[in-house]
Order: C-alpha cells, then sequence, then structure tokens
C-alpha cells in the first residue's frame, strides 16, 4: 500500500482491517516482496548471518552428493539428463556438483530459486525461478535442501474437542496472540491422517507441504527426488508428550528463540515438516521410497567418509600453526554432517525413485 516503508507499517495496515492468520503473517515476514526476510540483500545463510546449512558447512556434502550424481548419470545411460538443485539460494551447492562432475555425457545444471538476487554465476550452472522455465529433460535428478520448512505454516492448538488456530492481533502497540476457530481444512488435515492431538497440545502444519510436493513429481516423470529437512514422520511429529508445543522456531545470529512474533522480517520462522505427506504423495505418483533416514547415513553411504578432511591425523601436513588451526575447525564441521548428533542426525533425508530400474543405490548400503 502506499506510505509503507517498512514490515511494519504493511503488518499494521493488514491488521487495522483485522486479525491476521499466524500462517500469512509469516508469508509477509519471510517473503514480502520488499521487506521480507527473504527480499533482504544480504543473505541469512552462513557463518556470518543467522543460521548455517549443510552445504556452507562443509565441502564435504558437496563431495558426498557429487557421488549420487556420478552413479545418476551411469544409470541416465545416453538419455538427456539433468541435475536441478529448487531453493538453491545463493547456487553454493550446484556450482559445486557441476564444478565435481567428470563424467561423460556431463547432465545440465540448474538452480532454482523465487529470488535469484544472491545467485553467483557459473558457466556450467543456468539460473531460473520456477521449474516451469526449466527445458525438458528425459531424466532428472532433483535435490532440494531445506526448502519445505521454509514455507509458511500455521500454528494450531486443541482446546478440549475443537481445534484452534493461532491468528495474529495489536495490543497497546504490539503484535500478539490470539484464538479463532480453526480453518476447517485443518481438521481435516489431521482427521485424513489419523491424528489426534492431547488437549492442550500445539502443532504446526503447511498445507504446502504436500502440494509443493506433488508439483516436484509432476517434474520428474523419470528419476530421483532428493529431500534434505528437519522434520520427523507424523507419528513422532505430532506426539503428545514430545512435541507439546509443537516445533515453530525463529533463528537470529546462530540463536534459536520461541518468540515467533518479535521483528518481523528480520528473524527466519520455520517448523518441522511431516515427511509422511512427502513420502505419500510421491508413492501415490508412482515413486518409491527408496531411502528415509538422519543425513549422517546417508552421507555415509555414499562415500562421505573418504573426503580428505577426514583423514587420519597423522597423514595430514601443514605450513603453519594458522593453517592447522583452520584444518582442524573444517574437520570438525566435515564431521558435524556426519556423526550422529547435531545436523547429522537433526536433518533427515528422503530419496523417492521413478521408472529408474529396481536395482539398489549405492546410498541403499546398510551402515548401522
Amino acid at each position: 500500500m502506499p506510505g509503507e516503508r517498512s514490515l511494519s507499517d504493511v503488518l499494521r495496515n493488514s491488521l487495522n482491517q483485522g486479525d491476521l492468520p499466524f500462517r500469512d503473517f509469516v508469508e509477509l515476514a519471510l517473503y514480502h516482496p520488499e521487506f521480507g526476510y527473504y527480499a533482504r540483500p544480504e543473505s541469512p545463510v552462513g557463518r556470518e548471518g543467522d543460521f548455517i546449512t549443510s552445504p556452507l558447512l562443509s565441502p564435504l556434502f558437496s563431495f558426498a552428493l557429487g557421488r549420487l550424481v556420478d552413479e545418476f548419470l551411469s544409470r541416465s545411460g545416453d538419455a538427456v539428463s539433468q541435475v536441478v538443485d529448487i531453493g538453491c539460494g545463493d547456487g553454493a551447492l550446484i556450482r559445486s556438483l557441476a564444478e565435481r562432475c567428470r563424467l561423460g555425457g556431463q547432465p545440465d545444471f540448474f538452480g532454482v530459486d523465487r529470488n535469484l538476487g544472491r545467485a553467483q554465476p557459473h558457466p556450467g550452472v543456468t539460473y531460473a525461478t520456477s521449474l516451469g522455465d526449466i527445458p525438458p529433460a528425459e531424466v532428472r535428478l532433483l535435490i532440494n535442501n531445506e526448502l519445505f520448512d521454509a514455507l509458511p505454516f500455521a500454528r494450531l492448538v486443541q482446546r478440549g474437542d475443537e481445534l484452534h488456530e493461532l491468528w495474529v492481533t495489536e495490543r497497546d502497540g504490539a503484535l500478539d496472540w490470539t484464538e479463532h476457530e480453526a480453518d476447517p481444512r485443518y481438521d481435516d488435515y489431521f482427521a485424513e491422517r489419523g491424528i489426534e492431538l492431547d488437549d492442550g497440545q500445539f502443532a504446526d502444519v503447511s498445507l504446502e507441504w504436500p502440494a509443493l510436493y506433488d508439483d516436484l513429481c509432476g517434474f520428474v516423470q523419470k528419476g530421483l527426488i532428493v529431500s534434505f529437512d528437519y522434520g520427523l514422520p507424523q507419528t513422532k511429529l505430532f506426539r503428545g508428550r514430545m512435541r507439546r508445543f509443537g516445533t515453530a522456531a525463529a533463528y537470529s545470529r546462530h540463536r534459536v528463540s520461541r518468540d515467533l512474533l518479535v521483528n518481523p522480517g528480520e528473524q527466519d520462522l520455520t517448523a518441522h515438516i511431516n515427511f509422511d505427506d512427502l513420502r505419500r504423495t510421491g508413492e501415490r505418483q508412482g515413486f518409491a521410497t527408496r531411502f528415509f533416514d538422519i543425513q549422517a547415513k546417508f552421507l555415509l553411504a555414499l562415500g562421505a567418509a573418504e573426503h580428505e578432511l577426514l583423514k587420519p591425523i597423522g597423514e595430514v601436513t601443514v605450513d603453519n600453526a594458522e593453517e592447522g588451526i583452520a584444518l582442524l575447525e573444517a574437520r570438525d564441521d566435515a564431521r558435524r554432517l556426519i556423526l550422529p548428533d547435531g545436523i547429522g542426525a537433526d536433518i533427515r533425508v528422503l530419496v523417492q525413485e521413478r521408472g529408474m530400474g529396481r536395482e539398489e543405490w549405492g546410498f541403499q548400503t546398510k551402515l548401522f
């Protein structure tokens, strides 16, 4: 609207018309085209940002994914093939994969993101703002890393026999919570999945989880969809005792907070996803689930332990103390991706495949 100079102005104008569903608040806070969190010129991802993702934490991640690209190509034969990273951010992962690909008959590499302002150019990578902008291909490897937990989500709470939805209101000049009868679509969501919340239990849900995954399935007529994200199967995600207050969180300067309404547009808002929504959607579309487990197991099965950063320390030489300290830090970061704690266990990986045969893939190797 005219005269809006900040996200606070946008929210104030919206709240003048009435309370705002929290899901819509998240949409504005994250994706307002001018003032949203992801519209800011500086990247929120990285050591100097608000949070760090696996591709930026250590090159071990792209090393392991490069092994998957090699196997994908070996099974694609002479078909026209593509490797696509959707939600690519600045393109760090897809650029690394393009640089590592050494097999003949290389695929085309694409990075897709609704905001390409931070995408760094690379001669082997083409960027697009939507999957619809990518040319046809016979077989595709589609990768997404923390794509679904960045979708706007609703916050719900069970009150006796009724499901309530949290909305945002303004009291005495400050943002505050209020409760409304839930949109019937959320009642349907829980009923269709056989989920029963305890009285007073909170839950965080995005109806866009299955809808977006359905779009990904339509894009990959033959190939693999590999999804990395914070999430759980629904039996654990909505377990009353463990998840009584849901999973919604805000991130700023690598600190986590449960104060979701403070500093809108200046902090990331996220919630764990229901991986069963993705799995079932893919299986209805004819995809077979090839892997679902923690990231540590997936990367190790791809050969991550062979990366030079994990060589025995006795085989490593350095020229000076500063180089030695940097190497030790890089080794610690690499271990964080594959040890069964921290990010290696917090992120789960779902791999679904369609039309590429029944032979097991390398990442299906049993390590534990």
